[in-house]
């Protein structure tokens, strides 16, 4: 053949519209002349297949011909009608296609097989009949080479990208399986486990655009392979972009071609469960290993790939297809170098709930809560207002600025009003306001930004404190007149006014200790439990707010909280500290966290930076710093 000719390629096959012939027949007629040669599927086969939901019409060949033409005959009565092949290619589809008298052919003949798993027997016999043998089971090429067959090759199966295509976004199912499904096999009980496990389960037998969409619509694709073959739903989910999970094939190529929590996922019958939980989990690893299949799939995994290997080792003298490591380079080609998946430093999350408990509805009360929430319509961001009264409720409810809110009867305490505000907030920064603060943009956003940027920060405000947990009482005070020039890590930020991460919440690592109703303690008992969970408490230097301190400093002001009853701020705080003390040293049998220590050594009051430099308890001569009580109740009591 005359290099600068067009190739024709014979395609024998038998004709139904998603055997994998036909994505290769579409691939070679790219740069080939097609001659597409064979019978039609049968209504029997349909029906034997479960193949009625093909809708897609079956056609006749380019060359109709019965199941065991003669290829003495057929090819005298082929000239005129049509070229004849520089390459007769036979690609397996419905058994009992087998052409006679190959030899008649003249042109390199070549056969490609797919199902050497199940059809080994005769796939030996028949590939005995051809000049090249490309096998799409690696497992099984010495076996025919050991029965004599001449020049086989590895060709694994591949994908169309406009058939396996991301037909949406929009994700679905949990799970999502397009195959066949036969009662008591091993496929059978696995989706059976996944059903069991209340995760949302897409399993039907449906193809082309329908089986690309449930794919799409999947966050997990599972696969499982019949007798450990590297089968064609490996490539085609793949490369619609949705991330795979699958079971080892060994010997087959596949971990050679891809690599487990890279490229896609492996799980094995014991594991399947533990590992479909975890990439629901963690979405934005999972659908990076998608996006990154996805582009390996389009980068060499495509049957047009393999219709040039083809091409390539049947007309060009190419001596064979490439191996497993070959595939896999050029399938990376262009791809991050970094193998393991790392996921980037994520881009500030967007959105913001400004939680704000309401107990005052006294004239005072109200112009307060007013001017906070004409401070908030200038900001972006819910607000979520918990009426820890009646009377509240009744003054602000229809406000046009509160986005969400919850009434109570009667004054539940600091803690209950922020955890029913968390519970009832939907953004990723919760913002934690007294009734009575003024606030401005560049306020929010400068702790929003620490929130998000400042090393494992879980709680940022403008003011703070070192305290000390067997005195009771705050060391040190970080306030807006005494504080440094930079964000600096304390044990508990003050509750007038601070920032939080709401997936902190969400993950049951923090929340406010309602035993501490109706106020004064909260903010250190969540500093202790963000310093247990590993993150940090930041003051951060924000000016652009104005709070007057309330109840926190009226030490005899008298608080009615559920149900009427009378308490009195300091009997509060003397409550409060028995509770506090109880709770952590039953935690921990000792107050076994960082910086605490049972009997402290006899204290050398340090200055500025190196107390801020250090963890300092309970070595402070109090008469020397300025100290405020345990925690700001505020309006919010």
């Amino acid at each position: 053949m005359e290099s600068s000719r067009v190739p024709v390629v014979w395609l024998a096959y038998v004709s139904y519209p998603v055997t994998t012939a036909v994505y290769y027949e579409r691939a070679l007629r790219r740069n080939c002349r097609v001659v597409t040669c064979g019978p039609k599927i049968g209504p029997e086969v349909i029906k034997n297949w479960h193949l009625e939901n093909m809708k897609l019409p079956v056609v006749d060949q380019d060359m109709p011909l019965p199941f065991e033409p003669d290829m003495r005959q057929v090819l005298p009565k082929a000239r005129g009608r049509h070229p004849d092949p520089d390459l007769y290619l036979w690609i397996e589809s419905v058994p009992g296609h087998f052409p006679k008298n190959l030899e008649a052919v003249s042109c390199p003949k070549a056969c490609h097989l797919i199902d050497s798993h199940l059809n080994l027997e005769w796939h030996l016999k028949w590939a005995q009949l051809f000049d090249h043998v490309f096998v799409a089971q690696r497992e099984y090429i010495l076996e025919f080479r050991r029965q004599g067959c001449k020049n086989v090759h590895w060709l694994p199966l591949a994908c169309d990208p406009e058939v396996h295509a991301q037909k949406t976004t929009q994700k679905r199912f949990d799970v999502g399986f397009v195959g066949s499904i036969f009662a008591n096999t091993r496929r059978a009980e696995l989706l059976q486990r996944l059903a069991d496990k209340r995760l949302l389960l897409k399993a039907e037998r449906c193809f082309w655009d329908e089986m690309a969409l449930i794919f799409s619509q999947s966050r997990i694709v599972f696969n499982n392979a019949v007798r450990n073959d590297l089968n064609m739903r490996v490539f085609e989910a793949m490369s619609t972009g949705s991330f795979l999970l699958t079971d080892a094939t060994p010997n087959s190529g596949q971990n050679e071609l891809f690599v487990d929590g890279e490229d896609l996922g492996i799980y094995d019958d014991k594991s399947l469960l533990d590992k479909a939980r975890f990439y629901l989990i963690h979405e934005e690893e999972r659908e990076h290993i998608g996006r990154r299949g996805q582009a390996m799939m389009h980068k060499a995994h495509t049957y047009q790939h393999r219709a040039a290997e083809i091409l390539r080792v049947c007309l060009h003298g190419q001596k064979t297809t490439p191996s497993a490591g070959e595939w896999r380079e050029r399938s990376l080609g262009g791809l991050a170098a970094s193998r393991k998946w790392k996921p980037r430093p994520p881009n500030r999350p967007r959105g913001r709930s400004f939680i704000i408990p309401i107990l005052d509805a006294s004239p005072k009360g109200r112009k307060e809560f007013e001017d906070l929430l004409n401070d908030l319509t200038a900001m972006d961001g819910e607000v979520v207002a918990v009426f820890n009264s009646p009377a509240a409720a009744e003054a602000f409810r229809n406000h046009p600025r509160i986005d969400l809110s919850a009434s109570l009867n009667v004054n539940a305490g600091v803690p209950r009003a922020w955890n029913i505000g968390v519970h009832l907030a939907t953004q990723p920064s919760l913002f934690f306001l007294n009734a009575d603060l003024r606030v401005s943009i560049s306020a929010v956003e400068a702790l929003e930004a620490a929130l998000w940027e400042l090393p494992s920060a879980a709680v940022v405000g403008p003011e703070g404190s070192f305290f000390g947990f067997y005195t009771y009482e705050d060391i040190l005070w970080l306030h807006k007149d005494s504080r440094p020039s930079s964000p600096q890590f304390v044990d508990a930020v003050s509750g007038f006014f601070f920032a939080a991460k709401r997936e902190l919440f969400a993950r049951k690592l923090l929340q406010f200790e309602d035993h501490y109703t109706p106020c004064f303690t909260e903010e250190w008992d969540l500093g202790i439990q963000v310093r247990q969970a590993g993150y940090k408490c930041y003051v951060v230097p924000v000016s652009d707010y104005s709070h007057e301190w309330g109840v926190s400093v009226q030490h005899s002001r008298v608080i009615t909280y559920m149900k009427n009853e009378q308490g009195v701020t300091g009997e509060i705080l003397a409550r409060n500290r028995i509770r506090f003390w109880r709770k952590w040293l039953e935690v921990s049998g000792e107050l076994a966290l960082p910086g605490w220590e049972p009997n402290p050594p006899d204290p050398k009051p340090p200055t500025g930076s190196s107390l801020l430099q250090s963890r300092i308890v309970e070595l402070t001569d109090l008469r020397t710093q300025k100290v405020k009580p345990p925690s700001e109740g505020g309006q919010s009591t």
